[in-house]
């Protein structure tokens, strides 16, 4: 409820994790990705899936507020050549928190690229 609360008044707001169930380790929009930025987890293993099912059910509430994407802060982090230093965040959950920040900024103002095809795709911003 507090990320609910803090979000509402956004037009746009990017979650960094899977918006849309999978029973295979990767969607086409990662498989894509992985060709561009290396590696990423399978969202078959049960982290995975509780994050998605968190990430899902924040997307259900938001739903008639704000449009909610999905992005992948460390594809983010490699199109903004963003270098961050320990000492601007306070935890990697922090800086990945900013990137989706950035790239609902960046997706509010129709700058971005998509990977896969809706309800799946993955939005990150425009090369800088």
């Amino acid at each position: 409820e507090t990320i609910i609360e803090f979000v509402r008044e956004a037009s746009t707001v990017a979650i960094d994790a899977p918006l849309t169930e999978s029973k295979k380790p990767f969607r086409p929009a990662e498989r894509e990705l992985m060709k561009e930025f290396g590696p990423m987890l399978p969202l078959n293993t049960p982290g995975m899936k509780k994050l998605s099912e968190r990430a899902r059910g924040i997307k259900g509430k938001l739903k008639d507020e704000c449009e909610v994407i999905e992005t992948y802060p460390r594809a983010v982090e490699k199109v903004l050549e963003i270098e961050k230093t320990k000492s601007d965040f306070e935890s990697e959950h922090e800086f990945d928190a900013y990137l989706c920040a950035l790239t609902a900024k960046k997706y509010s103002e129709g700058k971005y690229e998509r990977y896969g095809k809706r309800p799946e795709s993955i939005i990150l911003p425009c090369r800088s």
